[in-house]
């Protein structure tokens, strides 16, 4: 007997193909009066399954509005004209999403979602409002509106996006009051929301590792010690899938999705060192994990003769280990983790494992670099160790100031008696 077919919310050009044992594939087709006409673009397998989960009912939608959208703006004629700019904020976000010149083109997939969600709201809101009729006490009643209740950063996200969009129409349409709104924004300093203080320590990244063991997920006991000995960012251990037509190369796909960006076994050489390219900056790190014991446990862990820890020294056996693919696999999957997985996983391991909810993963890299400046490890090193480009950046990931305050306090007092300084 089928399964009923499954109901997804805002999800245009969305059809289902009932398959074998209840199974279900869903499906985007493009308007065939639009095919009649030339649109080169077929029907798209989105997902197969038998009860999408609510993840994959938000990508299924995400999907099908992209699709149905690119869909339109070709049936449109193509990309509108610079002409069709009609000096409004929704006219100026329409340019920023559609004109073939404009960087939003460049932003990679994740983000060009991120950004569409909140240029949306921006429209929904204030789409109507004349770019001429924008003057600083306008931008301040905004930031307040979406900043009330206490939300800071999303005040501060939204700000960011409009002065994005304005710049753009400043720049790339030399529009007056773009530049006069651009002006302003550069002018006036809206509330930020504090740094995190939150950090992983090295004895919670271990708990977590122990725990995730426990309970059947090796690779997530692997990816934190990853994350934690290499100061490294879950982009860069866990990937990301994007949808096939995003620029980069991959063997590995699933449902109409290739992953990329996460660390890979042909990455680590006969050495056990560890060359991969960062996925924010771009810049490569070279890691010698001979020098993670974590990493170099769990490895022995996962893949027994792999690695062997002794008095005398580390013996490494590459051979053991596999030769190619992601090396973190959701084991359940057999495949790589997306973040939201991924994200849910790790929290329930921690939550089981005693650490606080105020510390997520993401404060895996600010526990590494607070460990090694508490170490006494120079900044400009640890700054290199972490590919940051500037040096604040890496003072803003070091935590435990009180520590640090406490230690600098003592080492001046220390100072001052040495040199026999009357303290009354």
């Amino acid at each position: 007997m089928t399964a009923e077919q499954p109901k997804i919310e805002n999800a245009p050009g969305l059809k289902w193909k009932a398959r074998a044992k209840g199974r279900w594939e869903a499906w985007w087709r493009p308007r065939r009066d639009l095919v009649g006409k030339g649109y080169p673009k077929t029907m798209h397998r989105l997902w197969t399954g038998i009860e999408p989960s609510e993840m994959d009912r938000k990508w299924i939608s995400d999907r099908c509005n992209f699709m149905q959208n690119e869909m339109l703006v070709w049936g449109r004629g193509g990309i509108p004209d610079v002409a069709t700019f009609d000096h409004t904020m929704r006219g100026l976000i329409n340019c920023y999403q559609t004109d073939k010149d404009s960087p939003f083109h460049k932003l990679r997939y994740h983000s060009r979602r991120g950004y569409t969600r909140t240029l949306k709201r921006i429209v929904a809101k204030h789409g109507e409002t004349a770019l001429a009729d924008i003057k600083v006490r306008t931008l301040i009643g905004w930031h307040q509106e979406w900043s009330a209740g206490g939300k800071i950063s999303m005040g501060h996200g939204f700000i960011a996006m409009v002065r994005t969009i304005i710049n753009f129409g400043a720049t790339y349409y030399e529009d007056k009051d773009c530049e006069r709104i651009s002006g302003i924004l550069h002018r006036q300093r809206f509330k930020m929301a504090k740094r995190r203080e939150s950090f992983l320590t090295a004895d919670q990244a271990i708990d977590v590792r122990n725990r995730a063991l426990a309970t059947g997920l090796a690779s997530v006991a692997l990816a934190q010690a990853f994350q934690f000995e290499g100061t490294l960012r879950q982009k860069d251990i866990i990937g990301e899938w994007v949808p096939y037509e995003e620029p980069g190369t991959s063997e590995v796909h699933h449902a109409g999705m290739k992953w990329l960006r996460g660390i890979r076994w042909t990455e680590i050489d006969t050495n056990l060192i560890l060359r991969h390219e960062t996925s924010k900056r771009e810049k490569e790190i070279v890691i010698d994990l001979k020098l993670a014991p974590m990493v170099l446990e769990e490895l022995a862990r996962s893949y027994p003769g792999s690695v062997d820890v002794t008095m005398q020294g580390i013996t490494v056996r590459r051979e053991l280990l596999p030769a190619s693919g992601p090396i973190i696999v959701n084991q359940r999957l057999g495949r790589p983790f997306n973040d939201t997985t991924f994200r849910i996983a790790w929290r329930k391991i921690a939550k089981e494992a005693g650490v606080p909810a105020s510390v997520w993963n993401m404060d895996t890299r600010a526990g590494a670099i607070t460990e090694a400046t508490d170490a006494d490890v120079p900044l400009e090193d640890v700054r290199h160790a972490a590919t940051h480009s500037n040096i604040s950046t890496t003072q803003g990931y070091s935590r435990s100031k009180e520590k640090k305050t406490a230690k600098v306090m003592r080492l001046r007092v220390a100072a001052r008696n040495k040199s026999g300084t009357n303290v009354a």
